[in-house]
Order: C-alpha cells, then sequence, then structure tokens
C-alpha cells in the first residue's frame, strides 16, 4: 500500500484510493467530531515585563530550557541504543525533577511532562509504523528535538507553569496582571479574555522579541476546591453582543433551517451556495499578495544572512534575527486575514438563517500535489478545524465532504467536460454551453453530493479582506484594498 503510486484528480484527491478503501476522511472527520464536542479554547495574552522582572523570565526560561535539553538528549541516547525502557524513563524523570526543583519548584514536573507527552506521541507513531498504519507521505519519524534554534544553536525561551502556581488579576478593558506564585512576580499583560473557566497549564514563551502568555480554558469549568483563584474571567465587554454568556461556547441559536455549501480555496477563498439559491464568494487575492510582499523580505534577509555567515561576519547573526521576525510577522498577519474572513462568513450565513453547512476537504492534496501555494499560503487544515471553533460560536453545525472530481465535474449536466474549465474563475458547460463561476459550479457540486440541486441566481455577491475587515465588491470594480472600508458586521 505504501508503494503505490497516486494520480492528481480535479479537486485534490489521489486516484489510487479506491472507493471501496476504507473513508480517507475517517481521522478527519473523527477529529471534527471531537472538536465540537471540546468546551476548551485558548487565550493568548501580550506580557509587557520590566527590565528586572524580563531578567527574572530569561532566568526561569533557560532553567527550562535546560531542563529539556539535557532530560531528552539522556532519553535519545538510550532510546538509540535501544535501550529506552519504561522504567528508565521514570527514573530519568525523578532524576531531573529532583535536580532542578529547587530552582522551578513543581514546575519542572510540568516541562517533564511535556516532554513525556513527546514521547509517548513518538512510540505511538512508531507503534503505526510497524502496524503499517501511517500514512504513505510519511518516510521518516524522528524522536523528540531540542528546544533550540538549528541555525544558531541559542535556546529558544519557553516555560511551563503548573495551573495552580499562577493567577490572573484584571485591572480594566483588555489589561491586568499575571502574577507566579512561585518566582513572586506579578507581571503586566494586555489582551482580550472572552471566555471564563477553569484555566490549564500556563505556556510563556519568548518570540520575536516579545513574550506572550498561552493560557488552555475549560469554558463553563469550575476549578478546584484547593485552587479557587484558578478561574479566567473575562476582562471586556463585547460591544457587537456577540459573546452573551461566557461560560458558554455556543451563543446563538440558528434563526433558519438552510443548508450552505463551501468549497475553500486560494483565489475565491470561500466560494458559497445556499440552499435557497443565493451565492457569494470571499476573494483571497489580499492573502496572496500578503505572502508575496512578506516572501520577498524573508529571501532578502536570508540571502544577507547566508553571504555574511560565509564571508564569516560576525553581524550574519542579526539578519537571521531578522529573518525570524519576517517569518513571525508573516504568519501573523495572514493568520488575521483568515481568521477575519472566517468571522464574516459565520456571521452572515447566519443572519441567512443557515443551520448547517457542508465544506469541501481536498484529501491529501498537499501531500501528492504540494507546492507553493498548497504548503505555504493555503492553510486549508487549519481554516477548517477555525470554521469548526467559530461556527459552534453561532449555533451552525459543520460537516466534511470529499471534494473530489468537483472542480471538473459540471454542475449543470453533472458530466466532466474536458477542458470545461478553460481558465481560472469560468467553467463552460460544453453540453449546453453554459457558463458559471468556476468555484460556484464546485459549490454546486458538493451540494449535489449531498443530495441537494440547487440553481443559484444571476448575480453573485463578493467580498474581498482586508485588515480593517471584509468590504462588498460591486460590478466592475476591481479589488484594492486600497478603496474605501466597509465595515464587516461580525468585526
Amino acid at each position: 500500500m505504501a508503494d503505490r503510486k497516486f494520480r492528481m484528480s480535479g479537486g485534490g484527491n489521489p486516484r489510487g484510493v479506491s472507493v471501496r478503501d476504507s473513508d480517507p476522511l475517517q481521522f478527519f472527520r473523527e477529529l471534527v467530531e471531537k472538536r465540537k464536542k471540546s468546551n476548551k479554547r485558548a487565550v493568548r495574552l501580550r506580557l509587557l515585563p520590566e527590565k528586572h522582572e524580563e531578567e527574572i523570565l530569561f532566568n526561569i526560561g533557560l532553567t527550562s530550557v535546560r531542563l529539556w535539553n539535557e532530560l531528552n538528549y539522556e532519553k535519545r541516547q538510550l532510546f538509540f541504543k535501544n535501550d529506552l525502557k519504561p522504567e528508565k524513563r521514570i527514573e530519568i524523570n525523578r532524576r531531573y525533577y529532583h535536580k532542578y526543583k529547587n530552582f522551578l519548584g513543581v514546575n519542572a514536573g510540568q516541562v517533564i511532562n511535556k516532554n513525556e507527552e513527546a514521547w509517548e506521541s513518538f512510540f505511538e507513531l512508531l507503534k503505526m509504523k510497524r502496524q503499517r498504519r501511517l500514512p504513505p507521505h510519511i518516510r521518516k519519524i524522528s524522536p523528540p528535538g531540542y528546544w533550540k534554534d538549528k541555525i544558531t544553536g541559542e535556546k529558544k525561551i519557553y516555560m511551563l507553569i503548573r495551573n495552580d502556581r499562577y493567577y490572573l488579576e484584571p485591572i480594566n478593558k483588555g489589561e491586568g496582571r499575571l502574577v507566579l506564585k512561585d518566582f513572586k512576580l506579578s507581571i503586566r499583560y494586555v489582551g482580550r479574555i472572552k471566555w471564563e473557566g477553569k484555566q490549564g497549564r500556563l505556556e510563556i514563551i519568548y518570540e520575536a522579541g516579545r513574550w506572550f502568555a498561552y493560557i488552555p480554558i475549560e469554558v463553563g469549568e469550575k476549578p478546584s476546591k484547593s485552587n479557587p483563584k484558578g478561574y479566567i474571567m473575562p476582562n471586556y465587554k463585547d460591544k457587537k453582543n456577540r459573546i452573551v454568556d461566557p461560560k458558554s461556547i455556543k451563543q446563538r441559536d440558528p434563526v433558519g433551517d438552510k443548508k450552505a455549501f463551501i468549497d475553500i480555496g486560494l483565489n475565491n477563498l470561500f466560494a458559497v451556495v445556499v440552499s435557497d439559491g443565493s451565492a457569494f464568494l470571499v476573494k483571497g487575492g489580499s492573502i496572496k499578495s500578503e505572502y508575496y510582499w512578506w516572501k520577498r523580505e524573508i529571501s532578502t534577509y536570508q540571502a544577507v544572512r547566508d553571504l555574511l555567515r560565509n564571508a564569516g561576519i560576525h553581524r550574519w547573526k542579526d539578519y537571521h534575527e531578522k529573518y525570524l521576525k519576517a517569518l513571525y510577522k508573516r504568519d501573523e498577519r495572514l493568520r488575521h486575514l483568515y481568521r477575519t474572513a472566517i468571522r464574516f462568513l459565520a456571521e452572515t450565513l447566519w443572519s441567512r438563517g443557515v443551520m448547517k453547512i457542508y465544506i469541501g476537504y481536498p484529501i491529501m492534496l498537499s501531500q501528492y500535489n504540494g507546492n507553493e501555494y498548497n504548503n505555504n499560503i493555503w492553510w486549508y487544515r487549519k481554516i477548517i478545524l477555525w470554521m469548526i471553533d467559530v461556527f459552534i460560536e453561532y449555533g451552525i453545525d459543520v460537516e466534511i465532504v470529499p471534494e473530489d472530481h468537483t472542480s471538473i465535474k459540471c454542475s449543470i449536466c453533472g458530466e466532466i467536460h474536458k477542458n470545461g474549465r478553460i481558465y481560472r474563475g469560468l467553467y463552460i458547460c460544453r453540453k449546453t454551453n453554459k457558463k458559471i463561476n468556476a468555484d460556484i459550479n464546485a459549490a454546486l457540486n458538493i451540494a449535489r453530493r449531498i443530495g441537494y440541486k440547487i440553481t443559484t441566481t444571476r448575480k453573485i455577491e463578493s467580498y474581498l479582506i482586508s485588515h480593517n475587515g471584509v468590504k462588498s465588491l460591486i460590478p466592475r470594480q476591481r479589488a484594492n484594498t486600497r478603496d474605501p472600508e466597509v465595515r464587516n458586521p461580525a468585526l
């Protein structure tokens, strides 16, 4: 099975996958169902430590990294000797806990627990490999690595705090203090918290010259009696009234019983067809523009860094820092555009009475048809998981549908036409000579697969994503992000 050669069909599916095989989306569907039932959310806060507080944070972070690297080194050496047995792992964990507990306290156990989680995951993959259950594109499995930069060798600042060894003190809207009990620190933070519930293990990371705290929240769950302060409270009022009950992830009920069918792409991020015949496009041109702007910046820093490094000039490390910061900014800005589009889509579909959506999923697209678009720009897996998180708030159910052949099949006559998609954005039915938007055609095919035959209206609405919101594009208006802004009601 692993040696089978796959060829790509329209919609991104390998033709080598037989319809008689087990459901290729079974694993992802299980992940989706688990995600829909989960009441866990995470909040990211920006930490603004004073100079003396930052020095202490660096000491804590470097000590945590040393613990991880030393612990991991010893386990890796035993693994390569085929001698990493469970009892030896327990003995190693105990020894390193007592070595570092004087400075880190019980938080040393959190670093060790995270390391054990990484090794358990690694051994599970090895088990799947022996049973030949790994996807064929996974050819190499490596044991957990070290917390350090692969080029400079510098340690990555990373620390973990047990859930009962810290608490938050909100001050006003979007601001408060993070109190670390074991280190007698009270650090100012900024960031919006919209959920309340039991707090989990705190992770503090230093990235791109900034400190961030990541706090998991079990929404609506009460803390243990031994840790009454381990409860996160919202720190701002939602002016749009999107969050009316912070103890529940679901905030609204559907206002209708319509269905929506969505084809996810890149030039058109979302092509949406509603069961009442309406259709609209959310264009992703701004995402490609953002990516290519940062690609030029990143390649410039990378080229200068390598040039100076090869010449033996010490300043190459400065350009490596700029290179890492550019990578971070690119991902953050792309993430913002995607999240903005998803929130707009959820608000729009809810207001139009949609109760359930069906999303086409391109099976193994990046593995068997990997290119710059599929691997770097188009985060289709993350997009779908983010959509689930947001649509739950609006009471809209999500179902995943395989989208094989939906791009090359004609939604008008139901046949596959050779060269039916003559260029991006246009599909021509060779039987009736009718024209249709290519991505709307794919969304209609997703609807036909579920059992809905929909006739769309002639007018297709178009929207463009920007960092200031989502704006409507009137006919004959080009997608220009410098046009006057039209605010998205969901933002």
